[in-house]
Parts: C-alpha cells; structure tokens; sequence
C-alpha cells in the first residue's frame, strides 16, 4: 500500500475549534497521532487541508478549492497520485491496521473500497482509486456533491466490519472528552 490522504480541511463547527489540531496523547494533534500511525503502513502519508497548519510541521497537500467538500478531493487524485489513496478523514484516527489492509485487497482493481458497521458506510475511510476522479468532477460539474452519488456510479466494495469503535468520529467536545 502506497498513499494514504488525511482530510484535514473541515470547519470544525460542532467541536467550536480545529479538531484536527487538538492533542491527544503525547502527541502534538489528533492528526499527528493518525499521521504517525498510517506511516507504519504507507510508504507515502500526506494531509490534505487548506494550509500548513500544524506544529511540527506535517507533509501537507494544499486544497485548491476554497470550500470543504471530500468529493473535490477526489475529483482531484489523478493529479497527485497514480495509485488508489487510502482516505481518512482526521476525526477518525482508530481505524485498525487490519481493516485497512482488509479494504486495499477488496478494492481488487475496483474504483472505491469503504467500510460498513453494519449500520454506516464510512465513505471517508477507505482507498479510491484515480480512476474515480474524472467521475467525481462529472458530479461536481452537475451540481451533485455527495460521496454517496459517487459510490454510486463507482465499482464499489463495501466491506462489513464488526468492531464498530474504530469507526469512531472525533465531532463534539464530549467526543474529545471520551478518549483523553
């Protein structure tokens, strides 16, 4: 597994400050802990958000969109990477090795491989391939912006999990308040 994109570009506005940047641990930010721990599977990390926001600094790919919407991300891959991008957004650091690694060989030359926990597909927590991305801009240009719509028109896995903690999204200050 290659590349791997942390989404770090959203407004925060349940959590009332830049949860990408709270620390967790011993480490500087929620990001970094994720950053550190996807390092150990890819050979490439990168966050994408709208500036180098963080101390110490991380490798980041700047948004060249003014707003936050995950499917321009997408509709961007096939100018960064050659290879299908596991994406996560910063929020959801607990994603197991595992399921990862389950998800990249489910994607088996497909378009779009997403977790389930039988409840929610995660769509931002799993691998899209650059083949996705001129899809992407087709919805965009068409005014439809939904992750959902994507994996519509994709060859797409969705992939069941049980440990459902893992899914875990950081959106709220008594969700912070959880896992310190």
């Amino acid at each position: 597994m290659k590349y791997a994109l942390i989404l770090a570009g959203g407004k925060s506005s349940r959590m009332g400050v830049d949860k990408t940047l709270l620390p967790y641990k011993n480490y500087a930010s929620l990001t970094h802990f994720l950053f550190d721990k996807l390092n150990l599977i890819f050979e490439d990390v990168k966050i994408g958000a709208k500036s180098d926001k963080f101390s110490p600094n991380l490798p980041v790919l700047k948004d060249e969109f003014d707003d936050f919407m995950p499917l321009k991300v997408i509709a961007n891959l096939d100018k960064h990477f050659d290879e299908p991008v596991f994406i996560i957004a910063a929020d959801t650091p607990f994603v197991k090795a595992g399921t990862i690694k389950t998800l990249f060989d489910n994607l088996n030359g497909g378009e779009i491989s997403l977790p389930s926990d039988g409840e929610f597909v995660h769509r931002l927590c799993g691998f899209y391939s650059p083949k996705a991305s001129q899809k992407a801009r087709n919805l965009i240009a068409g005014g439809d912006f939904a992750l959902r719509s994507l994996n519509q028109i994709c060859t797409t896995k969705i992939t069941k999990f049980d440990k459902k903690e893992q899914f875990l999204n950081i959106n709220t200050p008594s969700d912070y308040e959880l896992i310190k």
